[in-house]
């Protein structure tokens, strides 16, 4: 966690659907979620960016009807000055189907996720993760 009062250096590390219009096409977001990751480290910090990003390699090569939901624009921030100390990932995820994103809204938490955090680094109290919607009724 970077310290109250420091100086963040932001990045843009992965463009998502908001920031390439393409990736929306004309698909309605139903609901967000807001991911942070609080890395302990350098290395850790640049090992979730690097499978946030094979995980969105993946997903660009689904097909069309199998996209229910996409990755939003994602960010390092960086305690300046401070290099090697780690820092917080900031991960988008837009939803496009209600059923989906109430069956799949918890999937960080499920054992393939929590296996790929600790192989990263990521202790789990370190993963916080916030859903809203746009109308309609979910169960948050």
């Amino acid at each position: 966690m970077i310290a109250e009062g420091k100086r963040v250096i932001r990045e843009l590390v992965l463009i998502g659907e908001d920031g390439d219009p393409s990736r929306r096409g004309d698909k309605t977001v139903i609901a967000m979620s807001q991911c942070r990751f609080e890395c302990p480290d350098e290395t850790t910090l640049n090992d979730c960016v690097a499978a946030i990003r094979r995980s969105d390699e993946q997903l660009r090569n689904r097909p069309e009807e199998m996209m229910l939901w996409d990755w939003q624009n994602t960010q390092t921030e960086r305690p300046e000055g401070d290099p090697g100390n780690g820092g917080t990932v900031l991960l988008g995820v837009a939803w496009y189907d209600e059923d989906f994103f109430n069956e799949k809204r918890e999937s960080h938490m499920n054992e393939m996720h929590r296996a790929l955090y600790e192989q990263i680094g990521l202790p789990p109290n370190s993963i916080t993760v916030t859903h809203w919607s746009f109308g309609g009724e979910f169960h948050l």
